[in-house]
């Protein structure tokens, strides 16, 4: 699909405003005197800019990484906001991590001397990724949220995967995978996952600024309708427990009314791209996916109005399992 408009202005709005004025407010003149040259990608996630969600995040940290690979440079990851990454994952067989000290905070490891580092921000490249995309030299600073592995691929002749990568970089802490046990132990291994994913259409304010909430009548009418297919998928996997994960807590109060014995992984729930979050709230949002990873099938549920979220497609790629976006139809 070729770019849109839309993809153009943000493209543009990327190159004349955000990155100049990054350059302007945090990267100092460049001095070969003071600083050592390095050959190296690095992702961002540091607060300057709103990132988008954790699958957002996550998109653009493996793409990114597919580029140094086949560009044979270095690769590394600066997520710091709104938590750190290296509390909830650690490098697994690749090591990402910058270089800390006792006198250098995580900002100061990093590279702010213009030209020799830089930003770049690929928002409006969602479709034709072509800055992303090229050998850059020196230190690059990567602002991104898309999956470009196919683009990747078909330039540089590789084959990458995208939950192989995923598991090259990740694993879980000890914190976060005690947590992850106990919680796979009370779902069981026979289980599948269901996922929706309202925007607020049921009045939860958790992403206040993209959908608006729907009158009640027609809540209701959407949940009954959600109830449905999920009776439906339920008679495909009988003798399969089912676990529920969803950003509306509305919707889960009404769904464990109707299915006491569906699983639902406890805690607040909160969305990352548009508020501050706990580590209560981090730790359930990891859990999710690592459990939807998990099932024996995953079910994305689709309505006019919801949308056709990350969260559960990724998350099954990183658990290598079945996916299925399940349309629910309007009953008109």
């Amino acid at each position: 699909m070729k770019g849109t408009f839309r993809d153009f202005k943000v493209k543009t709005y990327d190159i004349l405003f955000r990155e100049s004025n990054l350059i302007w407010k945090y990267y100092r003149p460049f001095s070969w005197m003071k600083q050592k040259k390095e050959m190296r990608y690095v992702f961002m996630a540091d607060g300057k800019f709103l990132h988008g969600g954790m699958f957002d995040r996550l998109k653009g940290i493996v793409s990114i990484y597919a580029l140094a690979k086949a560009q044979k440079k270095d690769f590394k990851i600066h997520f710091i906001h709104p938590f750190i990454l290296e509390d909830y994952l650690l490098p697994n067989s690749y090591n990402w991590s910058l270089t800390y000290n006792q006198t250098c905070s995580s900002s100061q490891s990093l590279i702010y001397s213009y030209p020799l580092s830089r930003p770049l921000f690929g928002y409006g490249e969602c479709y034709e990724p072509s800055r992303i995309l090229k050998d850059r030299k020196g230190e690059v600073h990567f602002y991104y949220g898309y999956n470009s592995l196919k683009e990747i691929n078909q330039k540089y002749g590789t084959s990458f995967d995208w939950s192989k990568l995923y598991n090259e970089l990740f694993k879980p802490t000890p914190h976060l995978q005690e947590y992850i046990d106990y919680y796979k132990k009370e779902v069981g291994d026979n289980y599948i996952a269901i996922h929706t994913r309202f925007l607020n259409l049921l009045g939860d304010k958790t992403e206040t600024y993209i959908n608006p909430e729907l009158p009640k009548n027609q809540q209701t009418e959407l949940k009954e309708r959600i109830n449905q297919s999920i009776s439906q998928i339920m008679e495909l996997h009988k003798g399969c427990r089912v676990m529920i994960a969803s950003d509306s807590p509305n919707f889960i109060a009404f769904i464990q009314q109707k299915y006491p014995d569906v699983y639902i992984v406890p805690g607040e729930i909160s969305h990352i791209g548009t508020h501050n979050s706990n580590d209560a709230q981090n730790i359930k949002m990891f859990v999710d996916y690592y459990l939807i990873g998990g099932a024996k099938k995953v079910y994305s549920l689709w309505a006019q109005g919801m949308w056709k979220s990350a969260f559960p497609e990724y998350a099954a790629m990183i658990g290598q399992t079945g996916f299925e976006r399940f349309e629910i139809k309007s009953n008109e």
